[in-house]
């Protein structure tokens, strides 16, 4: 049977599986963290030795990375591992189809093959348009932003970018003071600097300040003090997260009218379902003026699969495949 090795390589962690082509379940995950190899190399030669298909009966091989790959030298956004597209082709061997994806690009490509009930819809229900174009999105060691535009035949066009690198908006006064905040340590202060596991760092600290304290947790201690509802600015920097998820939101449906919907993947957001769905994300998508009866017909969703990305390298490597 034909197999294609799919990797999701992120700023933290590397994602490895097998999958049979045709199908879209990842076989044989395994997680290594990035930071305990020292090269893409190293890691993927760690898994190719513990996996149980022969290394002659995968014929693609599709990798989603965690930063632009249309430059010659492929550097993640969050990592410090890069390599070049010779590399990987020699590395693999020229027989095999590779294809080097935007990580949020695979997202995009998983949107086919997700099944509707891992699909969590926010907000009020709403009609999607299959034949429109979508957004995908997600907060995890960065902020991730890709288009997608359905295809009748082959593969979706997923139109990748760094959208989580443009510049921040704020709208109230304590958004306001964030950014300033922010800007006196950072000069330029992007989406990715509040939409993030470090933005939702740099959100507390800055909440802190505001009332005096001097205080910064990292992430996993603003979650922990979440789930514990002992912390109050662990619960406002949640809030605060999230309607700054929403401002964002509703900016990418005014340039892209994406009556396909908007999906929300990433770390982050599928973690506080419950908190989403009671927050003011919504509120703060639409709050758009005279163009909110255009943004508010947008249907957004959470995508709560394990594994996203890799079933995007899933489907992408079948049409590799296929269309040999």
């Amino acid at each position: 049977m034909s197999h294609a090795l799919i990797a999701d390589l992120g700023g933290t962690n590397a994602r490895f599986a097998l999958v049979p082509i045709n199908q879209y379940l990842p076989q044989e995950v395994s997680v290594y963290s990035c930071k305990e190899y020292q090269s893409f190399f190293d890691a993927v030669n760690a898994y190719v030795d513990h996996c149980s298909v022969n290394f002659d009966s995968i014929d693609a091989i599709v990798l989603a990375i965690a930063g632009p790959v249309n430059q010659e030298v492929i550097r993640f956004s969050n990592n410090p591992w890069h390599f070049t597209r010779k590399q990987i082709q020699d590395h693999f061997g020229h027989d095999k189809k590779i294809a080097l994806l935007n990580d949020f690009d695979a997202i995009g490509h998983s949107l086919e093959v997700i099944p509707k009930d891992e699909l969590i819809q926010i907000g009020e229900p709403s009609e999607i348009d299959p034949k429109a174009a979508s957004w995908v999105l997600g907060a995890g060691t960065g902020l991730g932003v890709a288009c997608v535009v359905p295809q009748e035949n082959g593969a979706n066009i997923v139109l990748p970018g760094e959208g989580g690198h443009v510049d921040l908006a704020t709208c109230n006064d304590q958004e306001d003071y964030i950014l300033r905040f922010l800007r006196e340590r950072h000069n330029r202060v992007s989406a990715e600097r509040v939409l993030s596991g470090m933005g939702l760092e740099n959100i507390y600290e800055a909440l802190a300040h505001r009332q005096g304290i001097e205080k910064r947790l990292s992430a996993p201690e603003i979650g922990a003090a979440i789930e514990a509802g002992n912390d109050p600015l662990a619960d406002a920097t949640l809030d605060q997260f999230f309607t700054f998820l929403g401002r964002v939101t509703g900016d990418l449906v005014l340039s892209v009218e994406t009556r396909g919907g908007v999906y929300i993947a990433g770390g982050i957001v599928p973690r506080y379902l419950e908190q989403i769905k009671g927050s003011a994300f919504r509120d703060a998508m639409q709050d758009k003026g005279r163009m909110k009866a255009f943004v508010s017909p947008i249907p957004t969703f959470v995508v709560m699969s394990e594994y996203p990305g890799l079933m995007g390298c899933a489907n992408y490597a079948s049409y590799l495949v296929n269309q040999a």
